[in-house]
């Protein structure tokens, strides 16, 4: 059990989840811009909000594990494999994204507090 968390918790599995979440934002971008410019469907459309979106991310992790040039763990030989760790990747993606976005505005916000307690001194 302890492997499987280990592979979870991989430099692969969190780059793949962030590259997801990267491009799930970038596709949600482009897609709500042409929504409110082209007004032919409002930003609430349930369609979107409710099923495309929300399975954006399983699918493009599902597709990127399909790929051959990505930087699978070394346990992940077959393509099956690869696909359900892009699926689990995908699934995870925003919760991967919000926990590293967090943890760097943390850290941040230590150093300006370390910086500030400098210059006042």
């Amino acid at each position: 059990m302890d492997q499987i968390f280990l592979t979870l918790l991989s430099w692969q599995f969190v780059l793949l989840g962030l590259s997801i979440a990267g491009i799930t934002f970038v596709i949600r971008k482009i897609v709500e811009y042409v929504m409110a410019v082209s007004k032919a469907a409002a930003k609430e459309d349930t369609l979107w909000e409710k099923l495309i979106l929300p399975i954006l991310p399983v699918l493009l992790g599902m597709g990127m594990g399909l790929m051959t040039g990505l930087p699978f763990p070394a346990e992940i030989v077959t393509v099956g494999a690869r696909v359900v760790f892009g699926l689990v990747a995908g699934l995870l993606s925003t919760l991967l994204y919000r926990i590293i976005n967090a943890t760097f505005a943390q850290k941040i916000d230590a150093l300006k507090t370390a910086l500030t307690k400098t210059n006042k001194q």
